[in-house]
């Protein structure tokens, strides 16, 4: 229904990807994260609110970092939220393209230009594992994403280039390869495939943006975070549903005067006796009686149902664990309140609660209607 349908607006922003180093087994509150970026950056970005995205996590030799994906709109995001549930910077579409390089579908695609790990052009990548180097030139402005067994860890934007790969493009690349070498997690990487891609030449970038957004890694975020985009969903929700209340009201007065006029010959009966109608079981109105709270009027019997709704509820009660790690998407370790490490997988119980979904960085619990999310290092 179009009613339900959730629009993604693409908009002018700028991304970047930030590192912030904390203890071992140390975790960034939001306003903790917000104070940091303060101190990094004195200037102030943009008038709009800042995004902060995780993008990787790993130990290295002074303590875990965590590198996140930087989003700050260049434009005010008030007039799309009447419209739209989110906000999304448009070059996401750049990531629809990576992904379909890495699925191997832009082999003979006008405006890319596959390079093999030894430097020398080629028509499609022969040896694609993942690691992928994606170098994009868009309206001036360079991109280069980094993808690692398939995940985008890095994102980087410079503008004042031209409209096509010259020499100041390709020299900038180099000086990133030099960083790759030398970055702590990327060293790791044996080498990485490269793609060069112009997206001046490609006539459908600006539709895969709605390509991207699809992708379970987009999926949830939103530039404009405040309540009032929020509720754009529900409020399309409340309209279609008294829509359909109106319309079913409108058919059900207006029904005995359509069968009388498909009818003309049938008459009204008069004096009709009275149906009799029995009288519902005292069980019933018992309980409809509990149910509308005239406590008073309820048999004794029916004392123990509200102790038994609050002992089912207190079995939802939040479980005393720490996620410690996923594993490729499929398996998450998790420490107990005993310090007993266990692997759990979709499906398994962790007291009352089942794991309905293992994300990249987080995982869904549901215990009968209530859901919980927990992200890496949270209790």
């Amino acid at each position: 229904m179009i009613f339900l349908k959730k629009n993604v607006a693409a908009v002018s922003a700028r991304m970047f990807t930030w590192e912030v180093t904390t203890a071992f087994d140390g975790n960034l509150s939001a306003v903790e994260l917000q104070k940091r970026f303060d101190e990094d950056f004195a200037l102030e970005l943009s008038a709009n609110h800042v995004s902060f995205w995780p993008a990787v996590s790993f130990n290295a030799s002074d303590g875990r970092k965590h590198r996140y994906f930087v989003a700050v709109a260049d434009e005010p995001l008030l007039p799309y939220r009447k419209k739209f549930d989110r906000c999304l910077p448009k070059q996401i579409a750049l990531y629809a393209i990576a992904d379909k390089i890495l699925r191997g579908e832009y082999a003979d695609f006008a405006g890319v230009e596959y390079v093999e790990n030894s430097g020398e052009n080629v028509e499609t990548l022969s040896c694609n594992d993942g690691n992928l180097l994606c170098i994009a030139l868009w309206d001036n402005i360079l991109y280069i994403l980094v993808f690692v067994n398939g995940r985008l860890c890095h994102w980087s934007e410079e503008r004042g280039y031209g409209v096509l790969f010259d020499g100041s493009c390709r020299n900038r690349v180099e000086r990133f390869k030099a960083f790759l070498k030398e970055d702590e997690l990327f060293a790791n990487v044996e080498s990485f495939d490269e793609v060069l891609v112009c997206c001046n030449q490609i006539a459908e970038a600006d539709g895969l943006f709605y390509m991207g957004v699809r992708d379970p890694f987009w999926r949830h975020l939103n530039l404009d975070e405040r309540e009032s985009i929020k509720n754009c969903g529900k409020r399309r929700l409340a309209c279609a549903v008294a829509l359909v209340a109106f319309v079913m009201i409108v058919f059900w007065q207006a029904y005995p005067l359509l069968n009388i006029c498909a009818n003309p010959k049938n008459e009204i009966a008069h004096d009709v006796a009275p149906v009799e109608l029995e009288k519902p079981p005292s069980e019933v109105l018992d309980l409809l009686a509990w149910a509308k709270g005239h406590r008073d009027l309820v048999p004794a019997r029916w004392n123990g149902m509200r102790a038994g709704v609050a002992e089912r509820r207190n079995l939802c009660d939040l479980p005393n664990f720490k996620l410690l790690g996923i594993a490729g998407d499929r398996a998450v370790l998790v420490e107990t309140s005993s310090n007993e490490k266990k692997i759990l997988t979709t499906d398994d119980l962790l007291d009352s609660y089942r794991i309905k979904k293992i994300g990249r960085n987080d995982v869904v619990f549901r215990c009968g209607s209530k859901e919980v999310r927990y992200e890496v290092g949270a209790r």
